[in-house]
C-alpha cells in the first residue's frame, strides 16, 4: 500500500478471536483495500488474497468529466501471489 494514497483497510474475522494472531489460514478472515481519490470517490477496490491461489482480485472504479459512475469494470486477479 502507499502511503501517498488515500485508503481504507477492511479486516473481518470469519470466526471470534481476541486478537489477529489467531489468524491461522486465509479462510479465517477476509482483508480489502478501497483506493479513493482526491474528491473522496472510491477508484479502486482490491480483495486481498481473495482467489483460491491467495491472488488479489481487483476491481476499477471509473467516472465520466462530471464525476459520475460511467464505467463498471470486471474484477481481476493479480498475477502475483502474496506470501
Amino acid at each position: 500500500m502507499s502511503s501517498s494514497e488515500n485508503y481504507i483497510f477492511t479486516r473481518s474475522y470469519q470466526r471470534s478471536m481476541t486478537s489477529d494472531s489467531g489468524i491461522l489460514e486465509n479462510k479465517d478472515v477476509i482483508e480489502s483495500v478501497t483506493y479513493f481519490d482526491g474528491l473522496g470517490r472510491a477508484k479502486q477496490q482490491v480483495g486481498i488474497k481473495a482467489t483460491p491461489t491467495k491472488k488479489d482480485v481487483i476491481t476499477h472504479i471509473g467516472y465520466d468529466a462530471f464525476g459520475r459512475q460511467a464505467l463498471e469494470y470486471l474484477p481481476y486477479g493479480s498475477s502475483q501471489n502474496r506470501g
